[in-house]
């Protein structure tokens, strides 16, 4: 299955998505994994009749390839293998999904050449055989370096992701448990916080008769102990958070562009503009840009970004213009 498999709800009832929809899917595909080449990072920015939901489409396509790639339990194994005493980690079971300590990883007395995570779980110790890690554990951010947070997980999240009936439906148990097993950010979205949210929990997808959200997909706060993604208001005067330069960060609106940008110089990043936006603040902004292309070591590759659309496929719409530059 595939989100382009998804249906949007109308008044009428339900919609194949349209072209729009699948487009800002494959771009958020496409600077996941050209965001960084050379060395350099790629910069895009579109033209739309308007932008409401098209950035959150792009973080769509990015969270889809996540959960779609069927990542290697020899790395998975690596990870376990190096927590140590007292690291924590959630466990499942059939029951639910809890906190423990890890007691230690060693050598499985029952089966040769397999390993065994010691844990405790709450006044019980349980033993954890290597076949079952997967489906048994998922690691806390804090525990994880690569993703270098220090977000601690609550009483009140969920924990994982099949409690998803969406995603449950799109994507294997071993998928999600996959994606859930290394939790960290694949995009940065700035915008207005507000409306973001709200547009994120609106019920405009359906499948099977199941209803679900853009929220299915994106996990931007505190509430899971899976995150995919950071959410930065258009008004932030000051950021703490730590920025990874390789992930691509997306830009709701042009404001938000204006306003942020200062923070992201070195990222991939996708600004998208609208066509009701102030005339003289985007003249700004094309002459600034062009300033950049024609001062800096720029290079045009909007005709690579056609490309790709094209091999996958993908419909570029009529409405839409775009420029990119590496």
């Amino acid at each position: 299955m595939s989100i382009k498999d998804l249906e949007i709800i109308s008044r009428k009832g339900s919609a194949a998505l349209p072209d729009w929809i699948n487009f800002a899917f494959e771009l958020g595909v496409y600077i996941d994994d050209q965001g960084i080449k050379y060395k350099k990072p790629i910069s895009l920015i579109l033209s739309l009749p308007s932008e409401h939901y098209f950035s959150l489409f792009i973080a769509m396509g990015i969270a889809d390839k996540t959960f779609s790639i069927n990542k290697q339990m020899r790395s998975i194994r690596k990870t376990i293998l190096n927590l140590v005493q007292g690291s924590r980690i959630i466990y499942k079971d059939e029951q639910s999904s809890r906190k423990a300590s890890v007691i230690c990883v060693e050598p499985s007395p029952v089966f040769k050449n397999e390993m065994i995570l010691k844990i405790k779980d709450g006044k019980i110790e349980r033993g954890i055989p290597e076949k079952q890690w997967i489906e048994r554990v998922i690691i806390l951010d804090e525990e994880f370096d690569e993703i270098k947070r220090t977000r601690k997980v609550s009483k009140s999240q969920k924990l994982g992701l099949e409690n998803s009936d969406l995603l449950s439906m799109l994507y294997t148990s071993s998928q999600l448990n996959k994606a859930a097993f290394y939790p960290g950010d694949t995009f940065n979205l700035v915008g207005n916080t507000a409306q973001i949210n709200e547009s994120m929990n609106e019920k405009i997808f359906l499948f099977n008769g199941v209803q679900g959200t853009i929220g299915d997909f994106l996990y931007l706060d505190n509430s899971n102990s899976y995150t995919n993604g950071k959410l930065f208001s258009s008004q932030m005067k000051k950021n703490d958070a730590e920025i990874l330069e390789e992930v691509p960060v997306i830009y709701s609106d042009l404001n938000s562009y204006i306003k942020q940008d200062k923070h992201f110089t070195a990222n991939p990043k996708i600004i998208l503009t609208s066509r009701t936006d102030n005339e003289n603040r985007l003249r700004e902004v094309k002459e600034e840009l062009r300033r950049e292309l024609l001062q800096g070591d720029h290079k045009i590759v909007t005709s690579e970004v056609v490309d790709y659309l094209k091999s996958t496929e993908t419909q570029i719409p009529l409405d839409i213009e775009f420029l990119a530059w590496r």
